[in-house]
């Protein structure tokens, strides 16, 4: 129940986040200083939000689906296994 809380999270954060949305985005922010930066700086906006639509799409079906998660085994300095015979 956690992993399809966090993934359906970085779910959202991808549908904000995807370039194509971002002519739907720039009239919510208009006339605000985070409107003005959108209008004059498209290209770096275009780029930032394309890396991180990626990440969040990568991480939300890394949550989704736990199997894909590697097993890494901690090194226990004091487990009693490695000095057993």
């Amino acid at each position: 129940m956690k992993n399809t809380i966090k993934s359906s999270g970085w779910f959202l954060v991808a549908l904000i986040t995807c370039p194509c949305h971002l002519f739907l985005l720039l009239p919510l922010v208009a006339g605000t200083a985070l409107g003005s930066y959108f209008t004059d700086f498209k290209d770096v906006i275009f780029i930032v939000m394309g890396l991180l639509f990626v990440f969040a799409l990568f991480k939300g079906w890394r949550k989704l689906d736990p199997e894909t998660k590697k097993e890494t085994k901690t090194h226990d300095c004091c487990s009693m296994e490695r000095f057993k015979s």
